[in-house]
C-alpha cells in the first residue's frame, strides 16, 4: 500500500472518529434535554389531571370521560387511574407506531421516561391514584429529524474534510511521487534528475540523495560506454579506414556464414589494391590515408542495404566485404559499383591508373561451408581476378547439391508441420556454474512427422525464411509452449530466441498480442524472449515495441549473439535487457581493459553476461577470472549431472 493511502486512511479515520464523536455527543445531549423537558412538562400537567379527576368523584363514567379527554389532548402516552378502594381501575396507553419515525430508529433511540405518580384528593380525602408518562412522540420525531440532519452534516463534513485532506496530501507528498517515479526510471535504465527541490526538509534531503545517486550511475554508464568503445576501436578497428580489422572479421565469420541459416547463403568479396607504396609515393602519406578513408566510406555506402554486412580491412591493401544473403547478381552490381568508386577516387587524387588499381575475387557460399573453405575459395577467386588480362573481377559460385530438397518439397513439409502442429519442443539449459543451478532454459523446436520425417531447426529454418513461413512456425510452436504442459519448464524461466524474420513480419506483433492476452495469465512458468544483437542495433525501435509488449505481460527480454559492434551502448540502456549472451570466443578475445569497460556498462544497467558455446572446465576457469559464471553450451550437461 502506498504511503499516500496509508496517511490518507490514518488521517481519515481520525477525522471520522472525531466528527462521529462530536455528532454523538450532540445527539446524546439533545436527547437528554428533550427527556428532561418532557418530564417537567408531565409533572406540571399531572396536577391539572388530578384536579379534574378529583371533581369527578367516584362516578366511573365521569372518570373515564375525564381520562379520555386528557389522553386525547396529546400530553400523555400513559394514564392509569386506580381508586382508593382499588375497586375501579382504568388505563389509557398509546401503543401505536409513531408516524414518520421508522421502527429501527425507535429501537435505536429507546427513549425511557420516568413515570409520574400523584394522589387524587377531594378535600382531605384521597379518592384515588394516577400514574402518567409524557407523550414521547414529540421527542422521537424531534430526535429523528435532528438525527437525519446530523447524518447529512456528518457526511458533508467528512467529504469536505477528505477532499481537503486529499489535496493537502497530494501537495505534501508530491515530491515523494517524483522520487518513486525517479526510482522506477532507474530500474528502466532511465536516468532522471529532479530539477525542483521540495519544501519539506526530509524530502529535500532524499531528492538530493537520489539525484546524486542517479548522476553517479549515469556517469558510470557513460564512462564505461566511452571506455568500451575506445577499447573496441583499438581492438577491432583499423585506425586509418575506421573499418573493422582482420581480428574482428575472424570472430564474426562463423556466425555470418550461418546467419539465420539462409538457404541461399551469401557472398564474400575480396578487394585488393595494387600497391600502397606506389600511392604514397604519388600523393604522400596524409593524402593516402584520406584516399583509404574515402574508399572505406564508399564500401560502407555501397553495402548499406545489407544490414548484416561486415566490412574489414585485413591488411594494408586488402579489404573483405562479408555479405550474408547476397545473391550473385547483387554482388556483381556491388563489385562494378566499387570499380566506379575507385576510378573516381583515382581521378580525384590524380593517380596513375596503371599504378593504382583493384582486383576483386567473389565467392558465393552456401550455409554448409566452413570458415576455412570460405577463405580459401575467396582467395582463389581473387587470384583468378589478378591473373586475368581482360577483367579485374572473378566470381566463383558453387553448384547446387543435387541431393538437396527443392523449394516446393520444403514448402510441403513445413506447411504440413504448421497445419498438423508437428513441432516438437526442445529445451537447452543456461547454468550458473558455481551453484550448478539452472538460470533458464532456451527453447528450440524440430519438425517431428514420425520416422523418416524428423528435421532439425537448422535443416528447415533456411527454406522457411525463403518461403516466408517463419512467423507461422514460431506462432504455432509458441502457442504449444504456453497452452500445453511441458514439465521441463514448470516453475522455471523459458527463453525463446526470436528469428529476425519473425520480428520483421508486420503481422507478428498483433498475433503475439492476441496470444498473450488470451493465454498469458495461465502460464505456470516465466517467459523470456531474445533477439540478436545486430538486429537490435539496426532496428532499435522495432525491438523497443516488442520489449514494451513483453513488459506488459511481465515477460523477460535479453540479447543474444552479442559482439559489441555498435558505436554506442546507448541502445542497451533504451531496451533494458536482463542479459546479453556472447560467444565465449568473443569474450576471451577481449583485452582486460575492454572486458572491464563492458562489465562497467552492464553492471550500471543491471545486465547479466552469459557465455555461450562453453565446452569444458578449461573454458569455465577462463570465464571465472573474468567474473562470468552463467554459461550455455555442452558444459551444462556435465554441470547439471555433477
Amino acid at each position: 500500500m502506498t504511503l499516500f493511502k496509508q496517511v490518507a486512511i490514518a488521517v481519515s479515520t481520525i477525522i471520522v472518529i472525531m466528527l462521529g464523536a462530536v455528532m454523538y455527543i450532540n445527539y446524546v445531549s439533545a436527547k437528554k434535554d428533550m427527556i428532561t423537558s418532557l418530564y417537567e412538562t408531565t409533572v406540571n400537567n399531572i396536577s391539572t389531571l388530578s384536579s379534574n379527576l378529583a371533581q369527578a368523584g367516584d362516578e366511573e363514567a365521569f372518570l373515564i370521560t375525564t381520562i379520555d379527554s386528557e389522553f386525547d389532548s396529546g400530553y400523555f402516552r400513559l394514564i392509569e387511574y386506580t381508586s382508593a378502594d382499588e375497586k375501579f381501575t382504568y388505563k389509557q396507553e398509546d401503543a401505536y407506531p409513531i408516524d414518520g419515525v421508522p421502527l429501527w430508529f425507535v429501537k435505536f433511540a429507546n427513549v425511557k421516561l420516568q413515570t409520574v405518580r400523584a394522589d387524587v384528593t377531594l378535600g382531605w380525602e384521597i379518592t384515588g391514584e394516577v400514574n402518567v408518562e409524557g407523550d414521547t412522540t414529540v421527542v422521537y420525531k424531534a430526535l429523528y429529524k435532528m438525527f437525519i440532519k446530523l447524518i447529512y452534516i456528518f457526511f458533508i463534513s467528512v467529504s469536505l474534510a477528505l477532499i481537503t485532506l486529499s489535496i493537502l496530501l497530494h501537495f505534501v507528498l508530491k515530491p515523494l511521487k517524483r522520487i518513486q517515479d525517479q526510482a522506477e526510471a532507474i530500474l528502466k535504465n532511465e536516468f532522471v534528475i529532479q530539477e525542483g527541490e521540495p519544501y519539506t526538509t526530509e524530502f529535500k534531503d532524499v531528492v538530493k540523495g537520489m539525484n546524486t545517486m542517479v548522476k553517479k550511475v549515469e556517469d558510470i554508464f557513460e564512462k564505461g560506454n566511452e571506455a568500451a568503445q575506445r577499447n573496441k576501436e583499438l581492438l577491432y578497428n583499423d585506425p586509418v579506414s575506421k573499418l573493422f580489422n582482420r581480428r574482428y572479421l575472424m570472430l564474426k565469420l562463423s556466425s555470418l556464414i550461418k546467419q539465420e541459416n539462409r538457404i541461399n547463403g551469401g557472398a564474400v568479396l575480396f578487394v585488393a589494391l595494387s600497391s600502397e607504396e606506389a600511392i604514397i609515393k604519388s600523393i604522400g602519406r596524409r593524402s593516402t590515408d584520406d584516399f583509404f578513408l574515402e574508399l572505406a566510406n564508399g564500401f560502407t555506402q555501397i553495402c548499406h542495404e545489407n544490414e548484416e554486412s561486415v566490412i574489414a580491412r585485413v591488411n594494408s591493401t586488402e579489404f573483405t566485404l562479408m555479405l550474408p544473403g547476397c545473391e550473385a547478381k547483387d554482388v556483381n552490381t556491388i563489385a562494378h559499383t566499387i570499380n566506379d568508386k575507385f576510378d573516381s577516387l583515382v581521378t580525384h587524387y590524380k593517380l596513375d591508373a596503371n599504378v593504382a588499381y583493384v582486383d576483386m575475387g567473389i565467392y558465393r557460399f552456401k550455409p554448409s561451408v566452413s570458415v576455412g573453405e570460405l577463405l580459401t575459395r575467396a582467395d582463389n577467386a581473387l587470384s583468378q581476378a589478378k591473373a586475368s588480362d581482360s577483367k579485374n573481377i572473378h566470381l566463383y559460385e558453387e553448384k547446387d547439391d543435387d541431393n538437396a530438397m527443392g523449394k516446393e518439397q520444403w514448402r510441403a513439409i513445413i506447411e504440413e508441420a504448421i497445419e498438423e502442429k508437428l513441432f516438437a519442443l526442445k529445451f537447452w539449459p543456461t547454468v550458473n556454474a558455481p551453484t550448478k543451478e539452472t538460470n533458464h532454459k532456451v527453447m528450440t523446436f524440430i519438425i517431428d512427422g514420425g520416422e523418416g520425417k524428423r528435421y532439425y531447426y537448422g535443416d528447415f529454418i533456411a527454406p522457411a525464411i525463403n518461403l516466408g513461413l517463419v512467423s507461422k512456425m514460431y506462432l504455432v510452436a509458441l502457442k504449444d509452449l504456453i497452452t500445453k504442459s511441458h514439465a521441463e519448464v514448470d516453475n522455471t524461466i523459458c527463453s525463446i530466441r526470436l528469428s529476425n524474420e519473425v520480428l520483421k513480419d508486420p503481422s507478428t506483433f498483433e498475433e503475439l498480442s492476441l496470444l498473450f492476452e488470451t493465454h498469458a495469465k495461465n502460464i505456470n512458468f516465466k517467459l523470456s524472449f531474445e533477439v540478436s544483437d545486430s538486429f537490435a542495433i539496426n532496428n532499435t525501435q522495432i525491438v523497443k515495441s516488442f520489449v514494451y509488449l513483453f513488459n506488459k505481460y511481465g515477460f523477460g527480454f535479453g540479447i543474444n549473439s552479442f559482439t559489441g559492434e555498435s558505436n554506442s551502448f546507448a541502445y542497451l540502456k533504451l531496451l533494458n535487457p536482463a542479459f546479453i549472451k556472447a560467444d565465449i570466443s568473443f569474450l576471451l578475445d577481449q583485452s582486460s581493459d575492454s572486458m572491464s569497460s563492458l562489465q562497467i556498462v552492464t553492471d550500471s544497467l543491471g545486465i547479466d553476461i552469459i557465455a555461450t558455446f562453453v565446452k569444458d572446465e578449461e573454458d569455465l576457469d577462463k570465464l571465472s577470472t573474468m567474473h562470468i559464471h552463467k554459461v550455455q553450451g555442452p558444459i551444462t550437461d556435465k554441470l547439471i549431472a555433477g
